[in-house]
């Protein structure tokens, strides 16, 4: 049985409606009789063009920034003339990265009388009560929408005069199209549909020959942020070309049929099969000029030529293929802390009804999941802002890539739950960072390898935006691209396949070059990165908001965490790498995390106080999730030696550095702010904590409130900042997993920390790094099983509590653990 989300009828709202995705094409569902609208969307459909970052850079440079710029930004730094430096930031910036884009609307409309039924007879005056009520109950109604989250299908019964059609829609990886279908318990219905573009300059035809319709859609030339309203709200034409997108629908009936224009209307029909299949003039993730408008229209013509059954039993088949596709990811980690889910929205947030914590908590687990393998897939752009879900023409924050966080926090839970396939499009998306950061790197600082800042579009913008008036809080950081590596050599450590490896080492070094050269000495004999920033957060100093700095914490960490990835892959792929030397010397001398007097840790290099302690942030301690360097530090008791106190700034200072900087943070905050402090807790093991953050998170959000001024989630489970942001749900996933199976490349963790509202459950798939899977049962709080798949042969370390030990693992030999890790059995036939 799977996961089934529920409302009682039809969606009011955006925020109500039930989301479908194959990864290219995204969809809306909102239900309903008449005027049901299904909001599609595009992966590829962005404003901007090709050239779009070639040619900021090069009215950048003409400005006279370069090179010689970040010298005298690199001085200012060092020697505190805060206003300067702040300045000097902003002669890097742009213009802005360019936004996401609605596409098309499908409006459907369904009658259950057909329109030769013969009138009824006069009534008399004192009958019509009686009329109005029998016509009341013959009105078609929604019976409610479903989404099965196993299958990922959205299901609506409508009903009327004691007899009913099911509705469902899906959007299938196999066959790349959006699918509906309607089917009669009984008796005919009438049925239209019409398609509109989300653009001016929308051209519909109706294709001869065949039952449907076709949508052409110019997409802008540019759209700045919501966040400047300065700025013109779209501009649709420049010297450029910009995206052309096509949407052709395809309808198979045994009705009666017409189509006029982008209307297609069936009468007496027992069924219909709808198919739509989208296509735009984007070449992704390839470079070069767009292709002509003709080929998107063919692309988007022949998927949908290719995908329409034209029977009811072909549509089951669509349906079954769509339904295997999907089930294989879904399957792959299944997490059981609270019956089978059949949750009816909202009420099971609503504050005094809401569900239990468990249910929620397992609600999210798997609707996170079921949004990523939704709105990433292979051949696709990576999710962005908002996966592949918007019908704004001027999101917020864009709808873009999002670097210094939020990009990397979506798909944080993609390995370890078994969706490493759904990387794919973000690998491909650095690869695009890199051919467009090169020339940043080297042209506007003097630097060898790539670079990316922290927004960037499907373009592959990589300058830092702001059209030279950004704050440097937000719009001066230079480690987008070197976070964004963490996702590809985590591709190797969680398969150890090199040609994994292999594959993505250009890209690792090229970012590693890069931080490389961005390393200036301390003064004391170190290394640091400079310029430097903490996103988005200020510390105060004389009385003035600073942000730039020579060394900030997050930076340390993250250069330290790719030059080691870096040194170890020229090892494993054994190359004769020059820069290894140099790597190895970097890591040699880049400062340590450090404690400041507060007790807290170190944010920035000195100990000026921060402009906001309560900020949504917490890119201090990224060292300690995702990127495991202090894990060794902060690791429970029983994990480090016994021999001696803990050295100052290490081990348990850091632990409780950490855990005191968390707890200054605060409570609450935006949806996926809220989600990385969840992760935090559990990397520290604090499962009550966990439980706290998630309480807070797994509530209704008021919808009232300004723009990031209180998260949790909406009506329909989308988390919010607000407003709806995908990073927020799919974090909540990574800390769930990290609260039930902690790994690194030599030991294993069993439940290091379980929250007290999960009492008992089981989880199934987890991934833990060095090619393992990891399946958990407990009960009462306390591990009952644990068998571990490898892939490899292996010594690892396992712990549970305080207990620990060495086991052997033979790849494809599963091991069962009892709840003292004693083994139980071993499968001898693997």
């Amino acid at each position: 049985m799977g996961d089934v989300l529920r409302f009682a009828e039809p969606a009011r709202a955006w925020v109500e409606a039930f989301p479908v995705g194959n990864g290219r094409l995204g969809a809306m569902v909102f239900g309903g009789v008449s005027g049901a609208r299904v909001q599609v969307n595009d992966a590829t459909a962005w404003s901007g063009h090709p050239a779009g970052p070639r040619e900021a850079l090069a009215r950048v440079l003409e400005r006279g920034a370069g090179p010689g710029t970040l010298a005298r930004l690199r001085d200012a730094v060092a020697h505190g003339r805060h206003d300067e430096a702040a300045a000097l930031a902003r002669e890097f910036q742009g213009p802005y990265a360019q936004a996401f884009q609605p596409f098309v609307d499908l409006v459907v409309d369904l009658r259950l009388t057909g329109p030769h039924e013969t009138s009824r007879p006069s009534v008399r005056v004192d009958e019509q009560v009686d009329e109005r009520a029998d016509e009341q109950e013959r009105r078609p109604r929604s019976a409610g929408r479903r989404l099965d989250l196993r299958d990922g299908v959205v299901g609506e019964v409508v009903e009327g005069g004691g007899r009913g059609v099911e509705v469902e829609w899906f959007a299938s990886a196999p066959d790349g199209c959006l699918h509906g279908r309607w089917r009669a318990d009984g008796g005919a219905f009438g049925w239209g549909v019409l398609l509109a573009g989300a653009h001016p300059g929308e051209v519909a035809a109706t294709p001869e020959g065949v039952l449907g319709a076709c949508v052409s859609v110019e997409l802008p030339y540019d759209v700045p942020p919501a966040h400047e309203p300065d700025l013109p709200a779209r501009t649709d034409h420049g010297p450029h070309a910009s995206l052309v997108g096509a949407a052709t629908l395809r309808v198979a009936t045994d009705g009666r049929a017409t189509a006029v224009g982008a209307h297609v209307r069936v009468d007496g029909a027992t069924w219909v099969e709808l198919v739509l299949a989208t296509a735009t003039t984007s070449r992704w993730p390839d470079a070069g000029p767009l292709r002509e408008p003709a080929e998107a229209f063919a692309d988007a013509t022949a998927r949908a030529d290719a995908a329409l059954p034209s029977s009811p039993a072909e549509g089951e088949a669509a349906r079954a293929a769509h339904v295997a596709d999907h089930r294989a990811l879904a399957d792959a980690t299944r997490l059981e802390i609270a019956p089978p889910l059949d949750l009816l929205l909202p009420d099971a947030l609503t504050p005094g009804a809401e569900a239990p914590l468990a249910a929620r908590t397992q609600a999210a687990f798997a609707y996170g999941r079921y949004l990523l393998m939704a709105a990433s897939r292979p051949g696709a752009p990576p999710v962005n802002l908002q996966g592949i879900w918007n019908d704004e023409h001027r999101p917020a924050w864009s709808s873009g890539y999002t670097l210094n966080v939020n990009l990397e926090m979506a798909y944080w839970p993609a390995e370890v739950t078994g969706l490493g396939s759904c990387v794919e499009p973000l690998v491909d998306l650095v690869r695009v960072l890199a051919r467009e950061g090169e020339p940043v790197a080297r042209e506007l600082y003097g630097c060898d390898g790539w670079v990316a800042h922290h927004n960037s579009d499907v373009w592959g913008w990589a300058l830092p935006v702001g059209r030279g008036q950004g704050d440097p809080a937000w719009a001066a950081w230079w480690m987008g691209g070197v976070w964004l590596c963490r996702h590809l050599w985590d591709r190797y450590t969680f398969t150890l396949d090199p040609d994994v490896l292999r594959d993505v080492w250009p890209l690792l070094r090229g970012a590693g070059a890069f931080a490389l050269d961005w390393l200036v000495p301390d003064g004391a004999g170190g290394l640091v990165p400079s310029p430097s920033s903490s996103p988005e957060n200020e510390r105060v100093v004389d009385g003035r908001l600073v942000a730039l700095c020579a060394g900030s914490a997050a930076d340390v960490a993250l250069v330290r965490d790719l030059l080691r990835a870096c040194v170890e892959a020229a090892d494993v792929l054994a190359l004769d790498e020059p820069l290894a030397p140099r790597w190895r010397h970097a890591l040699g001398r880049l400062p340590r995390a450090s404690v400041g007097p507060d007790g807290l840790l170190r944010e920035w290099p000195d100990d000026a106080p921060a402009r906001d302690p309560h900020h949504r942030h917490l890119s201090h301690l990224v060292g300690l999730y995702p990127l495991g360097e202090l894990l060794a530090d902060a690791a429970a008791p029983q994990e480090r030696p016994s021999s001696g106190p803990a050295a100052p700034g290490t081990g348990r200072d850091l632990a409780e550095a950490a855990r005191a900087s968390l707890d200054a943070r605060g409570p609450g905050s935006t949806g996926w702010s809220m989600a990385w402090k969840a992760a935090l807790r559990a990397r520290l093991g604090d499962g009550r904590a966990v439980d706290e953050v998630l309480g807070d998170a797994l509530r209704l959000a008021r919808q009232d409130l300004p723009s990031g001024e209180g998260g949790g989630l909406l009506p329909n489970l989308f988390s919010t900042h607000p407003p709806f942001q995908i990073d927020g749900n799919l974090g909540l996933v990574a800390a769930v997993a990290e609260a039930l199976v902690a790994s690194t490349r030599s030991s294993l963790r069993l439940l290091p920390a379980l929250p007290p509202s999960w009492p008992d459950g089981a989880v199934v798939g987890l991934r833990a790094r060095g090619a393992l899977v990891v399946d958990v049962q407990w009960a009462r709080g306390r591990l009952v099983e644990a068998t571990l798949h490898p892939g490899r042969d292996e010594v690892r370390v396992v712990r549970y509590g305080s207990l620990v030990r060495r086991v052997v693992l033979r790849a494809g030999r599963p091991l069962r653990l009892g709840d003292r890790l004693v083994d139980r059995q071993v499968d001898r036939a693997g």
